[in-house]
């Protein structure tokens, strides 16, 4: 059975989690690029038949794959998730290198391009479902500019990769008070669009946007009430509850 090595391995239950991730993202390959696959493809995105799975480059990535996204994911989703990318990367590959192969690598699965990849995969599932029970899509970001939906997207992948799952209020004003946010801000990992939309961070919107040189009003002046509405959606977190007096 497939799921033997995780006993001949002695895998702990974090290695389990990897493991079957790469099982998952194996079954994934194998199917959506079963016409495209020469020899070096196969043996780059599956597990090795013999020896440690846990020394594989698809076993490294699954780990971090799993390590990026706790909190983000549900366990049922990581297959959708997983062929999200990888149709996304075959369909903008076309018809692939002049023998027709399409190179990818379980690498594509990790970091701010992937999750965006299943970011805009989702949004396409949503409507798509909406449509079909006849219910309310999801908030349209049809009239937004695109790179603040993606700053949007990437900074929550980030917050919840560094929290090591779903962010409190406490351990962001935390990495503030350390100054882990304005490196972060500086550098591009945490948008400035999410300091003015998060409730969490409020509190020091002001002394971030003098420390990293930014202006407040410029920001508030590109969020639409598009952005709000989506940003609300995807933090619902950060979004206090209103409880209802009986």
């Amino acid at each position: 059975m497939r799921y033997d090595a995780i006993f001949e391995w002695k895998m702990s239950s974090l290695e389990t989690t990897a493991f079957k991730l790469a099982c998952l993202y194996e079954e994934e390959y194998l199917s959506i690029f079963k016409e495209d696959i020469d020899g070096q493809g196969y043996r780059r995105n599956t597990l090795p038949k013999r020896g440690d799975p846990r020394k594989s480059n698809l076993f490294r990535h699954c780990w971090k794959l799993r390590r990026e996204t706790r909190g983000l994911l549900e366990g049922d989703q990581y297959r959708k998730y997983i062929r999200a990318n990888l149709t996304i990367l075959k369909l903008n590959q076309g018809g692939g290198d002049k023998a027709g192969h399409v190179y990818v690598e379980p690498n594509a699965i990790c970091g701010d391009k992937a999750w965006i990849r299943w970011k805009v995969y989702e949004r396409w599932y949503k409507n798509k479902l909406a449509e079909k029970n006849a219910t309310p899509p999801p908030p349209s970001i049809s009239a937004t500019n695109p790179k603040v939906i993606k700053e949007i997207d990437s900074t929550k992948r980030f917050l919840f990769e560094k929290c090591e799952g779903e962010p409190t209020k406490e351990k962001l004003c935390e990495f503030v008070d350390e100054g882990f946010f304005k490196f972060w801000i500086m550098t591009g990992k945490v948008s400035k669009f999410y300091i003015v939309l998060s409730p969490f961070v409020e509190e020091h919107q002001e002394d971030l946007a003098k420390s990293c040189e930014f202006d407040l009003v410029l920001i508030r002046e590109r969020i639409t009430e598009e952005v709000r509405e989506y940003f609300g959606c995807e933090y619902k977190h950060e979004i206090p509850s209103v409880s209802v007096a009986i």
